[in-house]
């Protein structure tokens, strides 16, 4: 059973409708349905009882599927890389989505083309798994073949919602040509290889010639490359109006050769950046790795950019902390940054400081002895959150108020995302006249990389360790 997508309920249909999004139960008009071999099939109708194949749902299923449409999968292994092209129109996406109480898996191990590419403008893809069982994770040549990226996105107007990518390439890329992309509440872990020159592959590459682009509430860790690459090559894309707001990204390149350095998250690149904003992220690096890479990257090499906002981030680790580079305008304020030792924060323009305003940060060379609790609702599904605890406290358990997240009677399921598909470390009913749930901080081991033996990320609990809060209904 997935540990996530439970139940659709009428609730959740009219949020979503106010979001452009028009998801449909399983019973109602207008959704149809793929599955895996052998029981998908071009000749299906898209029905429950004849479902299509993926290539042809992803096509549009010989015309059927219109804006407004979902497209359920079923749950099973779909195998090879897939193209979508269907498209909606404002307000009536198209929505490819796991169906309810099952497990989608894409896998592109038998492609060396991208895996996911999304080609049709309006359209979501939400809640299933995507992956590559390839086993091949460090190349020994520079002109080898890389291991492909995960999802592709080549169109505007469109969502990724609550999907878990991992072990492939860069899990999604955004090209610069396609505005208006949002990426929420999704999980990516394990993606990237190994080259001699040092560790690639991304969670998050995102580019953008206007924007908008939005990365929010993604849980983002252990990756070969960097967490959050917002980044582009000269004169193949800029950096505008990207946001990158309430995402919690942890341990990033801790799966490359230790010669590599990579970041949590990164935004500057050399083309020119402006319009962005850097809010309310949640990053960490274990003891092990804080004196190796940079937690926080602002701005590229020497590149005079725009104008950004960076604030109410809370950085744990790294060196330094926080990068910050060449902006003709910043606001840095309400941050938080907690180091070890002097590099907490490196300035690389100070000639800059008359046009950028930095107040109420918070910097700290050792933690407080406080634990620290941070909760995130899903902006897509009620009932569901991400929390993140810094147990600078060393309690063996935590107290977290899910309230706005869990109602009195709701059963909820707690999981370590770092073990997504293994048992939940908590599970209950939240009682009348409470809006806490109880934690466990004992960790887990980092989840194993495909092809590799064991991880080399460090474990995180008990200091720090992220978790999954979902409503069950059965």
């Amino acid at each position: 059973m997935s540990y996530s997508f439970r139940h659709v309920s009428w609730m959740m249909i009219a949020a979503l409708a106010t979001r452009g999004i028009a998801p449909n139960a399983p019973a109602l008009p207008h959704g149809f349905y793929a599955a895996p071999a052998p029981n998908g099939s071009s000749a299906g109708d898209g029905s429950v009882t004849a479902p299509w194949d993926l290539t042809t749902a992803l096509s549009g299923g010989h015309s059927r599927v219109q804006p407004g449409d979902t497209i359920w999968l079923r749950g099973g292994t779909y195998r090879g890389s897939f193209r979508s092209t269907v498209a909606g129109r404002p307000g009536a996406l198209v929505v490819v989505r796991q169906y309810p109480g099952e497990r989608a898996v894409i896998d592109g191990a038998s492609s060396q083309r991208d895996t996911w590419t999304v080609a049709g403008e309006y359209s979501a893809f939400w809640g299933f798994e995507l992956t590559n069982s390839d086993p091949a994770r460090a190349l020994t040549s520079m002109t080898a073949p890389i291991r492909p990226d995960v999802i592709a996105n080549y169109a505007a107007h469109t969502k990724f919602i609550n999907l878990v990518v991992h072990d492939g390439g860069v899990a999604l890329y955004t090209d610069a040509r396609y505005p208006d992309v949002e990426i929420a509440g999704c999980i990516f872990y394990d993606n990237g290889w190994q080259q001699p020159d040092r560790g690639h592959g991304h969670a998050l590459y995102l580019k953008n010639y206007t924007g908008p682009v939005v990365a929010r509430d993604n849980v983002i860790f252990n990756q070969f490359g960097y967490g959050i690459h917002a980044f582009t090559n000269a004169n193949s894309g800029k950096l505008i109006n990207i946001t990158l707001e309430g995402n919690v990204a942890f341990n990033n390149g801790a799966l490359a050769d230790r010669a590599s350095v990579a970041a949590n998250i990164l935004l500057g690149g050399d083309g020119y950046a402006a319009g962005d904003l850097v809010r309310d992220n949640i990053t960490y690096y274990s003891p092990a790795l804080q004196r190796t890479q940079p937690n926080v990257v602002i701005g590229w090499k020497t590149l005079r950019n725009g104008d950004v906002i960076v604030e109410r981030n809370y950085v744990a680790g790294g060196a330094p902390v926080l990068e910050f580079g060449f902006w003709g305008a910043a606001r840095v304020s309400g941050n938080t940054l907690i180091g070890s030792g002097s590099r907490l924060t490196e300035r690389r323009d100070p000639a800059a400081a008359a046009s950028q305003i930095w107040r109420d940060n918070i910097e700290r060379e050792q933690p407080p002895a406080t634990t620290r609790v941070f909760v995130r609702p899903n902006p897509y599904e009620p009932g569901r959150a991400h929390v993140v605890v810094f147990n600078w406290g060393r309690q063996a358990r935590v107290e977290v108020d899910v309230k706005g997240v869990l109602a009195a009677g709701d059963r909820y399921e707690v999981h370590n995302v770092q073990d997504l598909f293994g048992a939940a470390v908590s599970t209950g009913t939240l009682p009348a006249g409470s809006t806490t749930i109880t934690i466990p901080l004992g960790g887990v081991r980092p989840p194993t990389p495909v092809g590799l033996s064991t991880s080399p990320a460090p474990r995180t609990g008990p200091e720090f360790d992220a978790f999954v809060v979902t409503r069950v209904t059965r």
